[in-house]
């Protein structure tokens, strides 16, 4: 069974830049990182790469060994894969939670996405997002851009792509 993150929540960040993360993101986590030593807590890999977005985006350690594949299956002399291992491995870190269920963010990383005092929590399926709860909410919340560009009476769900049925 596939384990995603879900829902929004909006926790206190300390003075340390320890901040708790969602219990149900931490069993996402923790299944999310299975070849990790014995006795030790799981691991989240943070993206903080890309300038125009106002949060960190973080994979479990099995979603961003799903990246790592596809990016070593790339050829070695397209184009586009310095900028893409930049932006996965270089301006990225992997940080440990804590024994207490915590993320310790550091200043720069808080500084980034102008977390100060208290950090959202926003589940995004494969991955969740870390942003301030100050940040621009067109930003952040892409389902509020989306409503506004759909003809009256569309719903969400009619979005979803359908499976094709093979022809007999």
């Amino acid at each position: 069974m596939k384990q995603r993150f879900t829902s929004t929540s909006t926790h206190k960040v300390d003075a340390k830049g320890r901040v708790s993360i969602p219990a149900e993101f931490r069993r996402v986590l923790d299944r999310g990182d299975p070849d990790r030593d014995p006795g030790t807590n799981p691991r989240v890999h943070v993206l903080y790469g890309d300038p125009r977005e106002p949060w960190l985006t973080c994979h479990s350690m099995a979603s961003f060994e799903e990246i790592a594949d596809l990016l070593d299956e790339m050829e070695e002399n397209d184009p586009l894969l310095p900028a893409l291992n930049a932006y996965y491995f270089r301006h990225a870190d992997t940080l440990t939670i804590d024994d207490s269920g915590r993320l310790i963010l550091s200043k720069s990383l808080r500084d980034r996405v102008g977390v100060d005092g208290e950090a959202v929590f926003a589940g995004m399926g494969k991955t969740f997002r870390i942003h301030s709860p100050d940040a621009p909410q067109e930003s952040v919340d892409p389902l509020a851009a989306l409503l506004g560009t759909l003809p009256e009476g569309t719903s969400i769900a009619s979005l979803l792509p359908r499976k094709r049925r093979p022809v007999d």
